[in-house]
């Protein structure tokens, strides 16, 4: 046998003993991962329960037609193609391994799983290839198994329905928990020109709606009572849209119904303006409007650290021209070389508001005042480096209101 081929083998062999019983816990995963932060671990290869065929989302859509429906809309259902995704991927693709476990949860979804890091250097990881990689649960990315499929059976949030296949309750539906796996992702890398800043869970915990008891998924899967199969039992679920800042990612397969689910959930924030008196020409003129966090439970926003809220107050007159302007951006600044560091953050805490100010003179005629506010996804310059095409959305406006003085 040859030196390349017995190498080939030892490390098959070696895969097969890490993955020794992998239809457990996560004590079935390289022991590796288990010296690595939560979200840097994926879930232990999972098998398919009794009575089903595959782990497929659209096998579980030939019942649960509804949520299926709507999980297509997700950024769950798109979090593997998303274009800004991959273009993260390709820019330092040896850091990707960092990545892929939020995006496709499962050791099912891996073509490889890594044993050790080179000298202890998180971009050289040293991976075996997985035996048991599924390229087509992949590409569903966040799929229903990702979150329902653990140790051969169906879990779920009642654990008493007459199924076809394998089910158990489990509390982690009704839990914070499930979500914050992947949406609380804070770690350094020194050394390093990048790092995870997903700080979402600790943003909610510190804030009001978790003194509440006002959990992830009362305001991202939102309540409906429906039947969870045709024919069955009416019960109180939530839908499977996760509507977060209304911002779509480009691969919905059915805009109308992801315009409903958006329509289910207000945004995040709220403008509130100031009446404003009508002046002589020429008089001094201050209009106010404050930007809300009026209804998100976290930081807004919250998430990537390129994201912005954008608030635009402008002065026009009775033709549309812009007779004075004032825009600002509700976010975080950061400086990414020689090393990641905060700049400054100026994004709302839950309830918390900022005043913005428009001054001018008073024109003369009829004119009018007005604002508006945009979330950013990613700005021009990064979407251009990233290669992102133009049809890419990058922001949507969310809230908006006029004032004619009086």
């Amino acid at each position: 046998m040859s030196p390349g081929r017995i190498a080939r083998a030892a490390a098959a062999a070696v895969f097969t003993l890490l993955l020794a019983g992998c239809a457990g816990g996560q004590e079935a995963l390289p022991a590796f991962y288990r010296t690595r932060p939560v979200f840097e671990q994926p879930f232990a290869h999972q098998r398919v329960p009794r009575g089903l065929k595959t782990l497929s989302a659209a096998e579980c859509g030939s019942c649960h037609v509804q949520i299926y429906r709507e999980w297509r809309q997700s950024v769950h259902a798109q979090a593997w193609a998303d274009p800004q995704f991959q273009g993260e991927l390709h820019k330092q693709p040896g850091v990707s391994w960092l990545c892929i476990n939020c995006h496709t949860p499962l050791v099912n979804q891996l073509d490889s799983l890594v044993v050790r890091l080179q000298d202890g250097d998180v971009e050289r990881p040293v991976k075996v290839r997985n035996a048991r990689y599924d390229e087509s649960l992949r590409d569903e990315a966040i799929t229903c198994a990702s979150c329902h499929v653990r140790d051969g059976a169906v879990e779920g949030p009642f654990g008493d329905t007459r199924a076809p296949h394998a089910v158990r309750k489990s509390a982690a539906f009704r839990s914070a928990e499930l979500c914050l796996r992947c949406h609380q992702a804070v770690q350094t890398y020194p050394g390093k020109s990048f790092t995870c800043t997903f700080d979402t869970g600790n943003e909610w915990k510190a804030g009001p709606f978790a003194a509440n008891g006002v959990v992830c998924q009362d305001c991202h899967m939102p309540p409906v009572e429906r039947a969870l199969v045709e024919g069955g039992p009416v019960r109180r679920v939530g839908m499977h849209g996760w509507i977060g800042s209304h911002l779509r990612k480009g691969g919905e397969t059915l805009p109308a119904l992801w315009d409903s689910l958006a329509a289910r959930r207000p945004p995040g924030i709220e403008l509130r303006a100031d009446s404003v008196r009508a002046a002589s020409p020429g008089a001094a003129v201050e209009w106010t409007v404050r930007a809300v966090n009026a209804n998100a439970g976290h930081m807004l926003p919250t998430g990537d650290p390129e994201r912005a809220v954008i608030v635009t107050l402008a002065a026009l007159s009775a033709a549309g021209d812009t007779l004075a302007r004032e825009d600002v951006r509700l976010g975080q600044r950061w400086e990414w070389w020689p090393a990641p560091r905060k700049l400054g953050d100026e994004r709302l805490a839950p309830g918390a508001e900022r005043a913005i100010t428009l001054r001018l003179r008073a024109p003369a005629g009829a004119w009018t005042l007005g604002a508006r506010a945009v979330n950013e996804r990613i700005s021009d310059a990064n979407a251009d480096f990233h290669r992102l095409a133009e049809s890419y959305p990058r922001r949507t406006e969310v809230a908006r209101v006029a004032v004619r003085p009086r």
